[in-house]
């Protein structure tokens, strides 16, 4: 099955969305009134701590936005960051909003990217 149709049908199901070979599983990824207007709630599952996350921001007219979460990310241990949106965007019309993980740079160097992976 294509990825964005497993990506879709997990939202609509309400798990929790990963890209296969990410190592993120985002379980929240909402617009909300008080500012920053985006939460993004997400665990790295993988073996090493990421220091890097970029999520594409998705609504149903396409993407809206691209963020980059930096800092210490380690295994097993949920991160909840807001963002701001552009001017010109309303978090009330992001009530579908999906984010889906393009990037995670490890602390060891190593990149996965949507669509390939590389290393050092």
């Amino acid at each position: 099955m294509p990825l964005m149709f497993l990506l879709v049908l997990a939202v609509v199901l309400g798990a929790p969305v990963q890209a296969p070979g990410s190592n993120i599983t985002v379980t929240t990824c909402h617009a909300q009134m008080e500012p920053p207007p985006l939460r993004i709630t997400y665990t790295n599952t993988a073996k090493i701590a990421a220091t890097e996350v970029d999520f594409d921001i998705v609504d149903n007219a396409g993407t809206v936005r691209t963020v980059t979460d930096r800092g210490s990310f380690a295994t097993g241990k949920p991160i909840s960051h807001v963002f701001a949106l552009p001017v010109d965007v309303s978090p009330l019309g992001l009530s579908s909003a999906r984010c889906i993980v393009t990037k995670v740079v490890y602390a060891d160097g190593t990149t996965w990217t949507a669509g390939a992976s590389t290393g050092s």
